[in-house]
Protein backbone atom coordinates (compact mmCIF):
# COMPACT_ATOMS: atom_id res chain seq x y z
CA UNK A 1 0.00 0.00 0.00
CA UNK A 2 0.91 3.61 -1.07
CA UNK A 3 0.32 5.91 1.69
CA UNK A 4 0.52 9.71 1.27
CA UNK A 5 3.16 12.30 2.47
CA UNK A 6 6.39 12.53 2.88
CA UNK A 7 9.32 13.94 0.56
CA UNK A 8 8.61 11.33 -1.83
CA UNK A 9 4.91 11.98 -2.09
CA UNK A 10 5.51 15.57 -3.24
CA UNK A 11 8.06 14.11 -5.34
CA UNK A 12 5.56 11.66 -6.82
CA UNK A 13 3.55 14.95 -7.30
CA UNK A 14 6.08 16.72 -9.04
CA UNK A 15 6.80 14.20 -11.57
CA UNK A 16 3.35 12.48 -12.27
CA UNK A 17 1.29 15.49 -12.43
CA UNK A 18 0.91 15.80 -16.36
CA UNK A 19 0.92 11.82 -16.84
CA UNK A 20 0.02 9.72 -14.30
CA UNK A 21 -1.87 11.68 -12.33
CA UNK A 22 -3.67 13.14 -14.91
CA UNK A 23 -6.68 11.50 -14.53
CA UNK A 24 -7.00 11.56 -10.82
CA UNK A 25 -6.77 15.26 -10.59
CA UNK A 26 -9.48 16.16 -13.39
CA UNK A 27 -11.78 13.59 -11.75
CA UNK A 28 -11.35 15.12 -8.19
CA UNK A 29 -11.80 18.40 -9.74
CA UNK A 30 -15.42 17.06 -11.24
CA UNK A 31 -16.05 16.17 -7.98
CA UNK A 32 -16.04 19.23 -5.74
CA UNK A 33 -17.83 20.76 -8.88
CA UNK A 34 -20.62 18.76 -7.97
CA UNK A 35 -20.26 19.20 -3.94
CA UNK A 36 -19.94 22.71 -4.85
CA UNK A 37 -20.40 24.03 -0.79
CA UNK A 38 -22.60 27.43 -0.58
CA UNK A 39 -20.44 28.35 2.26
CA UNK A 40 -17.19 30.88 1.61
CA UNK A 41 -15.59 28.97 4.97
CA UNK A 42 -13.78 25.65 4.23
CA UNK A 43 -11.75 23.13 6.34
CA UNK A 44 -8.98 21.63 5.39
CA UNK A 45 -8.69 18.22 6.80
CA UNK A 46 -4.75 16.61 5.62
CA UNK A 47 -5.14 19.12 2.17
CA UNK A 48 -0.68 17.89 1.86
CA UNK A 49 0.59 20.52 -1.14
CA UNK A 50 -2.90 20.75 -2.19
CA UNK A 51 -2.03 19.18 -5.70
CA UNK A 52 -5.43 17.57 -5.94
CA UNK A 53 -7.53 20.67 -5.10
CA UNK A 54 -8.24 23.22 -7.91
CA UNK A 55 -6.71 26.57 -7.32
CA UNK A 56 -9.87 28.42 -9.25
CA UNK A 57 -11.86 26.32 -6.72
CA UNK A 58 -10.30 27.18 -3.80
CA UNK A 59 -10.36 30.71 -4.89
CA UNK A 60 -14.09 30.87 -3.98
CA UNK A 61 -13.46 30.54 -0.10
CA UNK A 62 -12.80 34.17 1.50
CA UNK A 63 -11.65 31.89 5.28
CA UNK A 64 -9.61 28.45 4.55
CA UNK A 65 -8.30 26.87 7.92
CA UNK A 66 -6.24 23.52 7.60
CA UNK A 67 -4.71 20.91 9.35
CA UNK A 68 -1.34 20.24 8.06
CA UNK A 69 1.55 18.57 10.05
CA UNK A 70 3.67 18.65 7.47
CA UNK A 71 5.75 21.91 7.06
CA UNK A 72 7.11 21.42 3.47
CA UNK A 73 3.36 20.60 2.14
CA UNK A 74 2.38 23.63 4.24
CA UNK A 75 4.80 25.58 2.20
CA UNK A 76 4.06 23.76 -1.39
CA UNK A 77 0.09 24.89 -0.69
CA UNK A 78 0.84 28.21 -0.45
CA UNK A 79 2.95 28.25 -3.43
CA UNK A 80 1.10 26.53 -5.71
CA UNK A 81 -2.20 27.97 -4.73
CA UNK A 82 -1.18 31.96 -3.43
CA UNK A 83 -2.85 31.71 -0.18
CA UNK A 84 -2.19 30.86 3.17
CA UNK A 85 -4.73 29.26 5.21
CA UNK A 86 -4.59 29.51 8.87
CA UNK A 87 -2.64 26.66 9.28
CA UNK A 88 -3.35 24.34 12.35
CA UNK A 89 0.23 22.10 12.51
CA UNK A 90 -0.86 18.79 14.29
CA UNK A 91 -2.48 16.11 13.00
CA UNK A 92 -6.38 16.18 13.18
CA UNK A 93 -8.01 14.56 15.94
CA UNK A 94 -9.74 11.45 14.66
CA UNK A 95 -9.78 9.88 17.68
CA UNK A 96 -11.75 12.05 19.37
CA UNK A 97 -15.17 11.79 20.41
CA UNK A 98 -15.90 15.17 18.81
CA UNK A 99 -12.98 15.98 16.83
CA UNK A 100 -14.73 19.47 15.35
CA UNK A 101 -15.48 20.56 18.48
CA UNK A 102 -12.94 23.33 18.21
CA UNK A 103 -13.98 24.47 15.04
CA UNK A 104 -15.54 27.57 14.99
CA UNK A 105 -18.78 27.84 14.04
CA UNK A 106 -18.31 30.15 11.41
CA UNK A 107 -16.76 27.13 9.49
CA UNK A 108 -19.89 25.84 7.19
CA UNK A 109 -17.74 23.72 4.87
CA UNK A 110 -15.75 20.85 5.98
CA UNK A 111 -12.96 18.64 3.12
CA UNK A 112 -11.37 15.69 3.87
CA UNK A 113 -8.11 15.14 1.42
CA UNK A 114 -7.46 11.85 0.89
CA UNK A 115 -7.04 11.47 4.56
CA UNK A 116 -9.34 8.68 5.58
CA UNK A 117 -8.08 6.02 3.64
CA UNK A 118 -4.38 6.54 5.09
CA UNK A 119 -4.81 6.73 8.30
CA UNK A 120 -5.57 3.11 10.96
CA UNK A 121 -9.76 3.04 11.36
CA UNK A 122 -9.91 0.52 13.94
CA UNK A 123 -13.50 1.21 14.67
CA UNK A 124 -15.62 2.63 11.46
CA UNK A 125 -18.75 2.86 13.46
CA UNK A 126 -17.37 4.75 16.39
CA UNK A 127 -15.31 6.64 13.29
CA UNK A 128 -18.94 8.10 12.25
CA UNK A 129 -20.37 8.73 15.68
CA UNK A 130 -18.20 11.11 16.13
CA UNK A 131 -18.00 12.66 12.86
CA UNK A 132 -21.81 13.12 12.86
CA UNK A 133 -21.60 15.18 15.73
CA UNK A 134 -18.87 17.86 14.50
CA UNK A 135 -20.07 17.96 10.91
CA UNK A 136 -24.36 18.38 11.59
CA UNK A 137 -24.73 21.55 10.03
CA UNK A 138 -22.32 21.78 7.89
CA UNK A 139 -21.53 21.12 4.39
CA UNK A 140 -18.96 18.69 4.22
CA UNK A 141 -16.92 16.14 1.34
CA UNK A 142 -14.67 13.48 1.60
CA UNK A 143 -12.69 11.53 -1.46
CA UNK A 144 -10.73 8.74 -0.10
CA UNK A 145 -8.85 5.11 -0.52
CA UNK A 146 -11.48 2.53 -0.92
CA UNK A 147 -8.93 -0.20 -2.57
CA UNK A 148 -5.66 -0.43 -4.25
CA UNK A 149 -3.42 -3.18 -5.57
CA UNK A 150 -0.26 -3.81 -7.57
CA UNK A 151 -0.64 -4.09 -11.37
CA UNK A 152 -4.29 -3.77 -11.15
CA UNK A 153 -6.83 -1.40 -12.73
CA UNK A 154 -10.49 -0.69 -12.33
CA UNK A 155 -13.12 -0.92 -14.72
CA UNK A 156 -15.98 1.71 -13.53
CA UNK A 157 -18.32 1.94 -16.45
CA UNK A 158 -20.99 0.28 -14.25
CA UNK A 159 -20.29 2.71 -11.14
CA UNK A 160 -23.33 4.36 -10.33
CA UNK A 161 -23.84 7.54 -8.08
CA UNK A 162 -24.84 5.54 -5.29
CA UNK A 163 -22.73 4.18 -2.54
CA UNK A 164 -20.86 0.49 -3.52
CA UNK A 165 -20.82 -2.49 -1.46
CA UNK A 166 -16.83 -3.77 -1.16
CA UNK A 167 -18.64 -6.70 -3.21
CA UNK A 168 -19.31 -4.29 -6.02
CA UNK A 169 -15.89 -2.82 -5.86
CA UNK A 170 -14.02 -5.73 -5.89
CA UNK A 171 -15.96 -6.32 -9.59
CA UNK A 172 -14.52 -3.61 -10.99
CA UNK A 173 -10.95 -5.09 -10.77
CA UNK A 174 -9.29 -5.25 -14.19
CA UNK A 175 -6.16 -7.76 -14.18
CA UNK A 176 -4.64 -7.50 -17.33
CA UNK A 177 -2.17 -10.06 -17.00
CA UNK A 178 -4.29 -12.95 -17.22
CA UNK A 179 -1.38 -15.36 -15.92
CA UNK A 180 -1.20 -14.11 -12.46
CA UNK A 181 -3.00 -16.70 -10.82
CA UNK A 182 -3.33 -14.24 -7.42
CA UNK A 183 -3.51 -10.84 -6.75
CA UNK A 184 -3.16 -8.68 -3.65
CA UNK A 185 -5.47 -6.08 -3.03
CA UNK A 186 -5.59 -3.91 0.05
CA UNK A 187 -8.78 -2.97 1.48
CA UNK A 188 -9.11 0.31 3.07
CA UNK A 189 -11.98 0.94 5.84
CA UNK A 190 -12.69 4.29 5.28
CA UNK A 191 -15.95 3.16 3.13
CA UNK A 192 -17.22 1.83 5.83
CA UNK A 193 -17.70 4.98 8.05
CA UNK A 194 -20.36 6.26 5.93
CA UNK A 195 -22.27 2.67 4.92
CA UNK A 196 -25.29 4.25 7.62
CA UNK A 197 -25.57 7.70 6.66
CA UNK A 198 -28.56 8.87 4.89
CA UNK A 199 -28.60 11.67 1.88
CA UNK A 200 -25.43 11.04 0.50
CA UNK A 201 -23.90 11.37 -2.76
CA UNK A 202 -21.02 9.18 -4.02
CA UNK A 203 -18.49 8.78 -6.64
CA UNK A 204 -15.85 6.44 -7.93
CA UNK A 205 -12.47 6.83 -9.62
CA UNK A 206 -9.06 5.35 -10.01
CA UNK A 207 -6.09 6.93 -9.37
CA UNK A 208 -2.76 5.74 -11.07
CA UNK A 209 -0.11 6.89 -8.21
CA UNK A 210 2.91 5.53 -9.30
CA UNK A 211 3.59 2.96 -12.54
CA UNK A 212 1.93 -0.68 -12.07
CA UNK A 213 0.13 0.61 -8.42
CA UNK A 214 -3.66 2.44 -9.10
CA UNK A 215 -5.57 3.13 -5.89
CA UNK A 216 -9.46 3.10 -6.20
CA UNK A 217 -11.11 6.15 -4.73
CA UNK A 218 -14.41 6.95 -3.12
CA UNK A 219 -16.00 10.50 -3.42
CA UNK A 220 -18.29 11.13 -1.10
CA UNK A 221 -20.72 14.45 0.20
CA UNK A 222 -23.46 15.75 1.66
CA UNK A 223 -24.66 19.32 1.20
CA UNK A 224 -26.20 21.55 3.92
CA UNK A 225 -30.27 21.12 3.74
Amino acid sequence: MIRSGGFFYHLRAWRFKNSLWKAHLSETAKFLESWNPKSRSILLIGPSGGYSIPKGWLARFETIVAYEPDPLARWIFEWRHGVKPRWIRKKFPFRSLDPLKRVPDSIGAVLFCNILGQIMISSPGRMAKSLKKGLEGREWASYHDALSGSRIEFDLEEARPARASIHEMKGWIYVADRNRKLIEVNYHTAPEVFQDWKGLKFAYWQWRIVPGYTHLIEGVYQKNS
